[in-house]
């Protein structure tokens, strides 16, 4: 508690982190907790989701706050309700014995309840931006003497739409508020909030700190077909699985937690489309471990704040390297180990490998857990449960069946026909299908699998994803549904396509002068764009005068 109290805090603060179990604290923490109780600038401050942010910058609201003041002193915007949720049940817990009063306020819940807490004074709301909004608009909410305005997991936010919501919160905040910014990462818009919206700044960096490594990467590479089944492979062979599984649409969400529910595994689908009360009934479970495994969509899954999960599976690509580092940022927190897997198609190598080098991780390939390893997984688990009870003396209930099959033969056989009756053909090898390690053919031009391909346009010559499929169905006859994997850059895009379409696109586009053609082979694998100049054929693309489909 000694390093604690260096940072400044007050005899009653300290009780309250005695209370939490606290003893050490985070790097964010001790960066920023200082500088906040004695400085005058704004803070940034960066570090991974897990690291300690929320009490990086609770902690100075807390000392700083006058109890009973009458109007809000502090402003916490979270990008979810159940962030929010989260951030003000902290603070509230860091309050110790003093008497501040934390509201929470956002969207999917009454008004009246909100409106009497504001009216009631509260010292710090803590909210959604849409719902922060409203309220300075009904005129419920004013932040005239605000002390502290602090954006949480901003570029979440960012990523979610909400800048000009937080453009329209910070103009209506006092200009003498101290500003905290706090991001997993600095993008190009966070950035612009702090150099815009933000005085005299200090940016707190605590990337690549020792915590990074507390969560092991690797990737499994399988068939498109047995996805599935090298999912509920890696389940099985945890030791004891709790943790979110990611998939890009809400379909393929509702598919995986059908089909890992009607298998007898504890799963339940969290997108959005699920109702505010029912989204907040299966977060509940998932938090009491009734629910282990949680199957969500990205959107759906931000806010969440569970420290201890094991697992984070990416049974689909996510869009970008940070979202990559935001979903395996759930697991491996608060100083505990966490496994991160990510389960990808041969023709997603490219794309891994790209993503992989943007967030700078090591990602080796493992090999998938075999029929073999899943029914040695299994024993082991049984064995150790079948000997904990025995510890318990938990069984008595079943002595007489237990004497009554006994004297029917050899109690080793009799055994045997009980694990056998209760688990079915799962303790058997021969059960599991063989899943092979596929070949990659993604650049090989191969007639199997699908083909990566480079098209020199981009989102800078007026390219969007409906207009490339316009285009390249028009000019090929190409059907829509093949072009898969899009991702647009300023200047070039790539995409996968199956390896007899993309033969036919390399034939349209190839030419006879020598000029390089505007979709060819993509060699980089997601890298840096090749060079531009001399793209013949198909517009697209900033030499004047070549082309005749210039994007509107």
């Amino acid at each position: 508690m000694d390093a604690f109290k260096a940072l400044g805090l007050s005899d009653q603060t300290l009780e309250a982190l005695t209370r939490k179990g606290f003893t050490e604290p985070t790097p964010i923490q001790e960066a920023t907790v200082p500088l906040l109780l004695s400085g005058e600038s704004d803070v940034v401050g960066l570090a991974a989701t897990g690291t300690g942010k929320t009490a990086a910058f609770g902690l100075p609201i807390v000392e700083l706050a006058e109890p009973n003041a009458g109007f809000v002193q502090a402003l916490v915007l979270c990008p979810t309700r159940e962030l929010a949720v989260q951030v003000a049940r902290e603070i509230g817990s860091l309050r110790g014995s003093k008497r501040l009063k934390v509201l929470t306020v956002y969207g999917g819940q009454p008004f009246g309840p909100q409106l009497k807490g504001l009216r009631d004074g509260s010292d710090v709301v803590v909210g959604t931006p849409g719902r922060v909004l409203d309220h300075l608009r009904r005129g419920s909410l004013d932040l005239s003497e605000l002390t502290f305005f602090v954006l949480d997991e901003a570029d979440e936010m960012l990523d979610m739409g909400f800048i000009d919501d937080i453009q329209e919160v910070m103009s209506a905040a006092s200009p003498d508020k101290r500003s905290l910014l706090f991001s997993a990462t600095m993008s190009r818009d966070v950035m612009r909030i702090a150099r815009e919206f933000m005085r005299e700044h200090e940016v707190v960096s605590v990337q690549g700190s020792e915590e990074k490594p507390l969560t092991e990467q690797y990737f499994h590479e399988v068939p498109e077909m047995s996805r599935f089944d090298a999912l509920t492979r890696v389940i099985d062979c945890a030791d004891d699985f709790y943790g979110l599984v990611f998939c890009r649409t809400k379909a393929d969400v509702d598919e995986v937690a059908e089909r890992l529910s009607s298998k007898g595994y504890p799963a339940e689908a969290l997108h959005g489309d699920i109702t505010q009360g029912r989204r907040e009934k299966i977060l509940g479970a998932f938090r009491k471990k009734r629910t282990q495994i949680l199957v969500a969509t990205d959107v759906a899954a931000r806010g969440i704040d569970v420290p201890d999960l094991t697992h984070v599976i990416n049974l689909g690509l996510p869009q970008d390297s940070e979202s990559y580092v935001h979903r395996i940022g759930r697991t491996g927190r608060a100083g505990k180990t966490g496994t991160a897997v990510t389960i990808i198609a041969p023709r997603e190598f490219g794309k891994l490998r790209w993503m992989s080098r943007a967030a700078d991780v090591n990602l080796p390939k493992r090999r998938l857990p075999s029929g073999e390893d899943v029914v040695n997984a299994r024993k082991s688990r049984i064995a150790a449960e079948a000997m904990a009870c025995l510890e318990s003396d938990n069984f008595t209930s079943c002595m007489d069946l237990a004497a009554t099959l006994l004297e029917q033969g050899d109690p080793m056989e009799v055994l045997a026909a009980v694990l056998q009756q209760a688990n079915g053909d799962r303790l058997d090898p021969a059960s599991y299908t063989t899943i092979a390690d596929p070949e990659r053919s993604g650049g090989s031009g191969g007639l199997s699998g699908n083909v990566e391909l480079f098209m020199a346009a981009g989102r800078g010559d007026g390219l969007s994803l409906q207009k490339l499929l316009d285009f390249i169905h028009e000019e090929t006859g190409v059907f829509k549904s093949k072009i898969m994997d899009v991702r647009l850059f300023p200047k070039h895009t790539t995409f996968a396509a199956p390896a007899r379409d993309a033969e036919v696109l390399l034939r349209h586009f190839k030419n006879s002068d020598g000029g390089r053609p505007l979709i060819r082979r993509d060699r980089s694998n997601g890298g840096p764009a090749p060079k531009r100049g001399g793209y013949q054929r198909g517009g697209y693309h900033r030499n004047k005068g070549r082309g005749n489909h210039r994007a509107a």
